[in-house]
């Protein structure tokens, strides 16, 4: 039986595909673990995943408090954060681990691409099989600068890691990134080709679809709402999002007199109190959700983009910091939807993007086609994964 070692980090978006990838493979005859933050613990073990945690809870809320300061932030900021969270320690102890799951000619690591540096580390170690997963586009387009990032301001610490394994430290930092035997891009091909497009080593296998892994009732409160015609608002599941974000999506939609279901993870993120008509959950399916509203106003997470499209409901998005402003670039040259950068989130700029989304009649003959494509690829990564015990 392959043993199939999984690492990743950061919020449902980077931790649900893994979760539905490890899945797949364990439904195809694989043992598999994943190394990742406390609180996905539940989610993976009702897939039959063994689980390590790379943190506890509080120390994980820690972690997302702290990430705010990375938007827009130079490379100092980056050692700051990872000297302030404990991350060095952390990929310490994620190398310890692989290296106890290892068993010969049976393993195989997959890791996140661009911080589940462990992976890289330990397969080199180990000479085992490794996959590096980007969730985004823009981890391929930010390679470079996160290569000098390392070099310049976190070698001296990674290099300290890698003398605990008995490794040398790096050389050319270039070449270690780009290191794994396999790279996937958990996107669709014309989601790719409305871009900068990923380099030709990366293998595309189409949309994750993580979240379906968790299954929960729709609350009658948001039945009513969606029946009623309401949008859904949404920065994601973590804090890394402008402190003005679910201020000017909550004012768009009351003032476009538009229900709403406001769906973040984190109370104090939201408006209290919310105007008539605009409710907040802490959670929705969105896999259950989704294609019963109006339209989607959003951050530009890549999962909610992709969601949203194969459920053949309009978007605009509030998009500021990381892969969200390409994404909607991506979106506006496909004719999928609309965005605004930071500077321009007011009301005057937001209700007529939303109120042409919500009237847009011929929106659900442009999407059809790229909806149809939008297909799971879940199970074409593990495919490539599986190849890998071959290499």
């Amino acid at each position: 039986m392959t043993t199939v070692v999984m690492v990743t980090h950061g919020t449902h978006g980077d931790v649900l595909p893994f979760v539905g990838l490890g899945r797949i493979l364990r439904g195809r005859g694989h043992r598999v673990e994943i190394l990742t933050h406390a609180p996905f613990e539940g989610v993976a073990r009702r897939e039959g995943l063994e689980f390590t945690a790379i943190d506890t809870e509080r120390e994980y809320e820690r972690y997302l408090a702290d990430t705010p300061m990375l938007l827009g932030a130079g490379m100092e900021r980056w050692r700051q954060f990872y000297d302030a969270t404990g991350l060095f320690d952390q990929i310490r102890f994620e190398c310890q681990v692989l290296k106890t799951r290892h068993v010969p000619g049976e393993t195989v690591f997959v890791g996140r691409h661009t911080t589940a540096i462990s992976t890289l580390f330990a397969g080199e170690l180990l000479a085992v099989p490794t996959a590096w997963v980007a969730v985004t586009p823009v981890q391929y387009m930010s390679e470079r600068p996160a290569v000098h990032m390392y070099r310049e301001t976190m070698s001296d610490r990674l290099d300290a890691v890698r003398a605990t394994l008995g490794l040398e430290p790096v050389d050319d930092w270039a070449s270690w990134f780009t290191s794994a035997q396999l790279h996937l891009g958990l996107w669709p091909e014309w989601f790719d080709r409305a871009g900068i497009a990923a380099p030709s080593r990366a293998r595309l296998t189409g949309a994750p679809y993580g979240d379906d892994t968790f299954q929960a009732a729709v609350p009658p409160e948001a039945e009513r709402l969606l029946d009623q015609g309401a949008v859904i608002v949404t920065g994601g599941t973590g804090r890394m999002i402008h402190e003005r974000f679910y201020p000017a999506a909550v004012a768009a939609c009351a003032a476009a007199g538009v229900p709403a279901l406001v769906v973040a993870r984190h109370r104090d993120l939201v408006p209290d109190p919310l105007p008539p008509g605009i409710t907040w959950f802490p959670h929705l399916p969105f896999h259950q959700v989704m294609g019963r509203a109006r339209a989607v106003l959003h951050h530009g997470g890549i999962g909610t983009v992709v969601r949203a499209v194969a459920a053949g409901v309009p978007q605009v998005l509030l998009a500021h910091g990381f892969d969200r402003s390409d994404n909607g670039m991506r979106l506006a040259r496909l004719k999928l939807g609309s965005w605004l950068p930071e500077r321009r989130w007011t009301p005057e700029e937001i209700v007529p993007l939303l109120r042409a989304a919500l009237s847009d009649d011929g929106y659900g003959e442009r999407v059809a086609p790229y909806a149809l494509a939008a297909m799971p690829g879940l199970r074409a990564a593990a495919e490539a994964v599986e190849e890998l015990l071959n290499v």
